[in-house]
C-alpha cells in the first residue's frame, strides 16, 4: 500500500509548492504606524491559514510613484504567483486561503470590503486583492505607469482565457481621502490602463 499512496502525496506536495505565494507590503512613510501594523498582522494571520506557502515581503514605498513600488515588491522572491496589499489596507483571515491557486490561473481576483471610515460595503474589482501568475506580468513597464499600475495588470492578465474572479471578499481598502488614487477615475493615465 505505501508505494501506490506515495506518488499521490508527492503529487500533492508538488501542488502546494506550485501554488506558493510572495505577498509585498510596500510601506510608506506617510501611513501611519499603526496602519502598517493592522496591515502586517493581518497578512500574517491571513498566510497562517493558507494551504500553500505564503512568503511576506516588506519593501520602501516610492512616493509618488505605485508602479516602481510594485516593481520593487514583485522582485522579490520567487513563488510562483505574486500580489501586493497596500499598507493601509487588511487581509480578512480567510483571503489567502480561498485563493484556488492549485489550478494555475493566470490571475484570480478578488471582491473587497471598502471602508470610507463612515460604513463598510463589499465591492467587486476595484482594489481588490488581485494575484498574478508571476510569468503573467513579464514585459510590464512598470515605470510607465505612476498610479494606474493595478488597472494596467488587470488588462494585462485578462488577455488569458484563465482569469478567475471570485465574489468573496478577501481583503479591507481603507478608503483614504488623500490618496493620489482618488483622482484615477478621471486620468489619462487610467484611460490609458483601461482601453490602451
Amino acid at each position: 500500500l505505501l508505494p501506490e499512496r506515495r506518488p499521490v502525496l508527492v503529487g500533492v506536495k508538488r501542488a502546494i509548492l506550485m501554488a506558493a505565494l510572495d505577498v509585498h507590503v510596500a510601506v510608506l512613510p506617510q501611513t501611519p504606524a499603526e496602519w502598517v501594523a493592522r496591515c502586517l498582522s493581518s497578512v500574517e494571520a491571513a498566510a497562517s491559514r493558507a494551504p500553500f506557502p505564503v512568503h511576506v515581503h516588506v519593501v520602501d514605498g516610492v512616493p509618488g510613484h505605485v508602479g516602481k513600488a510594485r516593481e520593487r515588491g514583485y522582485a522579490c522572491g520567487s513563488a510562483p504567483f505574486v500580489t501586493y496589499v497596500d499598507d493601509d489596507d487588511e487581509v480578512l483571515p480567510e483571503g489567502f486561503a480561498m485563493l484556488p491557486l492549485e489550478r494555475n490561473p493566470a490571475a484570480v481576483f478578488t471582491a473587497e470590503v471598502i471602508d470610507n471610515g463612515r460604513g463598510r460595503w463589499v465591492a467587486r474589482r476595484r482594489h481588490n486583492l488581485s494575484v498574478y501568475r508571476r510569468d503573467v506580468l513579464a514585459g510590464v513597464d512598470f515605470a510607465a505607469w505612476p498610479y494606474a499600475i493595478d488597472a494596467h495588470c488587470r488588462q494585462v492578465a485578462g488577455r488569458h482565457p484563465d482569469v478567475i474572479d471570485l465574489p468573496e471578499p478577501a481583503c479591507i481598502w481603507r478608503m483614504r481621502t488623500d490618496s493620489p488614487a482618488r483622482r484615477l477615475a478621471d486620468s489619462e493615465e487610467m484611460a490609458r490602463a483601461l482601453h490602451g
